[in-house]
């Protein structure tokens, strides 16, 4: 459901009538012979009367990270697998940093292009060769001068694109660990003490709410709180879900090398489980309490399929809160 709330094509609309964004995504070929070659462009432009600060929401075409940004729809209207990452990211916190990366300023009729390679990113062997429509998330966050958030949604041009050949690539691939304890890579002796503590309290916290979960087969305010109207089918989602992580974590191979994105605490690729990539923000951390090393191993847990498959619906206590009784089946799927 989340990402066909964001894909929805609406037409540009905000609270600021002079403020408006166009998004084209181009195909530099209309027809790919290997999917290794999937990449297209988007092109974000500003058709309003007003200068924008926009955040560079590693979740939005204004990022070429490995996302899921795209919708890859064939002719039948089936999306292709999505076999990217998801990260661990809050807007509110990056807005407010000040990091020049962060942001992109577009003045009336200014546009930025972002390059964007989708190989390994989306699997097409189920959907097959054909002709292929490629849309996008078309939700951007402009930062105020406060350093709120106001959400823009930019009127949008999809691309098409006829994919033949190889239809799966390996790239991005990543082996499949199942260990006796946690290993490492490209980790110093600091941080590996720090990944050991996050464990050791990330597991502490499953134990906690699986017991209580355990205790109150029926409910209880606190799961109503956190995960909405009381459902069996729901509870025994989360209840399972606590139960793998009482031990997964410490079976994960922790990555310190890979990723030094300063806004990013972590990201995991959902269907090669075992793989933690945790990002500099990741180390800036406090070691628990919400937003917390140990909080993070939690929430990127949940991600791993094998875990719950959980998305990123909402970020933070009070938007978590706020989801649990607007949409209870989001909000056991939601990973803070």
């Amino acid at each position: 459901m989340f990402t066909y709330i964001i894909l929805i094509l609406y037409a540009s609309i905000s609270a600021h009538a002079d403020r408006s964004l166009s998004l084209k995504i181009v195909a530099p070929s209309a027809t790919i012979t290997d999917v290794d070659n999937f990449d297209v462009a988007t092109i974000i432009s500003n058709t309003g009367s007003e200068t924008l600060r926009l955040l560079r929401d590693p979740r939005s075409p204004l990022s070429d990270l490995p996302t899921e940004k795209f919708a890859v729809v064939d002719s039948k209207g089936t999306r292709a697998e999505f076999n990217g990452i998801r990260v661990r990211y809050h807007p509110q916190t990056d807005a407010r940093s000040g990091r020049p990366d962060s942001t992109v300023e577009l003045s009336p009729g200014e546009s930025i292009t972002i390059e964007h390679s989708l190989a390994g990113v989306y699997n097409l062997t189920s959907t097959g060769a054909g002709l292929y429509t490629v849309d996008a998330a078309n939700y951007f966050s402009v930062i105020e001068a406060n350093s709120s958030l106001t959400a823009l949604y930019a009127k949008i041009v999809t691309a098409e694109v006829t994919i033949l050949g190889k239809l799966a690539s390996i790239k991005h691939d990543v082996p499949s660990l199942m260990n006796k304890r946690a290993s490492y890579t490209g980790c110093s002796i600091q941080q590996q003490a720090e990944i050991t503590s996050a464990i050791y309290f990330a597991q502490s916290y499953a134990r906690e709410s699986h017991t209580h979960l355990k205790l109150n087969p029926s409910g209880s305010a606190r799961y109503t709180r956190w995960f909405g109207t009381f459902g069996n089918g729901r509870y025994n989602k989360v209840l399972g879900s606590f139960s793998r992580l009482l031990t997964s974590p410490n079976n994960w191979t922790y990555d310190c090398a890979t990723c030094s994105d300063p806004r990013l605490y972590a990201y995991v690729y959902p269907n090669k489980y075992g793989v933690v990539y945790l990002c500099e923000y990741f180390w800036n951390a406090p070691a628990t309490g919400p937003g917390s090393k140990a909080d993070t191993i939690i929430h990127e847990g949940t991600h791993f399929s094998k875990i719950l498959g959980t998305r990123d619906y909402a970020y933070g206590q009070h938007e978590s809160l706020d989801l649990a009784q607007s949409s209870p089946i989001n909000a056991v799927y939601n990973a803070e």
